[in-house]
């Protein structure tokens, strides 16, 4: 048992001190050939031998990717249908099946790659390539050409930037932004399909909270499923695009339970 510990530790303290090199390496994942052997057990016999698992390798350098965005990895796919260039370990999607991280970090003229398996930053092709479409109903492939129907969000202050991951929701689902979301897109408000249930983005919730009248609850008191982004108010405080409840919300919301969470006092 303390064999095993004394390993533990070990490992963790070569994946933190390999972070460390290569988070702040002018070109991520330019692994030199003795960092080989602190993922793989025999690098050059059998290099699909690992030390540990998938998702511990990668998390020794990327323990701070933000969880709501990310894709669930050590599930066995059952609705998508994934290409034989994006290979599963032993049944199951890990980020090696997105991402091949011995490829180069650039695509042409210095576009970051993201290490991605096919040659695009476009999420939506990419995401596509796995995930078709339900053929009832039109998905999001169907929407791309007819999704230009006016905006849904309006920009109230341009100078206070919203967090990455309502920036790329907006780039699609506001209709008529797409991909200049990146560049234009401030603190504002979020017109959902029901007028009167519109929301704010980009607000800092404490600041929000201490107004006298805000009817707020104080954020230590809030489910753990909401969460905000450095401190603000985003489309991932209530929504989760791997979530299973309808309107893919980060929890149910029969009895306006959701929307009680934060103001209680509706």
């Amino acid at each position: 048992m303390k064999r095993m510990l004394l390993a533990g530790l070990a490992l963790v303290l070569v994946l933190a001190a390999m972070g460390y090199t290569v988070m702040n390496s002018p070109e991520p994942h330019a692994f030199s050939q003795g960092q080989c052997y602190s993922c793989h057990l025999e690098p050059d016999e059998n290099p699909k031998a690992l030390v540990a698992s998938v998702s511990r390798l990668c998390r020794g350098c990327h323990a701070r990717t933000v969880r709501v965005s990310s894709h669930p990895v050590n599930i066995v796919p059952k609705k998508a249908q994934v290409p034989a260039d994006m290979p599963l370990r032993r049944g199951r999607l890990t980020c090696v099946t997105c991402h091949d991280i011995h490829s180069s970090s650039r695509l042409v003229f210095g576009v970051k790659s993201y290490f991605l398996r096919r040659p695009t930053t476009d999420m939506r092709f990419f995401c596509v390539a796995c995930h078709e479409e339900n053929t009832l109903r039109p998905g999001h492939k169907e929407l791309l050409e007819v999704a230009h129907m006016g905006s849904k969000y309006r920009v109230l202050d341009p100078d206070s930037p919203i967090d990455p991951l309502s920036r790329e929701c907006i780039g699609c689902h506001d209709g008529s932004i797409g991909p200049e979301a990146s560049y234009t897109l401030g603190e504002g408000w979020w017109e959902h399909p029901r007028p009167e249930a519109g929301h704010p983005i980009g607000v800092d919730y404490l600041e929000a909270q201490l107004y006298p009248r805000s009817g707020l609850a104080p954020p230590y008191e809030l489910d753990p499923r909401i969460k905000f982004f450095g401190g603000r108010i985003g489309c991932g405080t209530c929504h989760d695009m791997y979530s299973t409840l309808p309107g893919k919300l980060v929890m149910p919301n029969k009895g306006s339970r959701l929307c009680r969470e934060c103001h209680y006092d509706k």
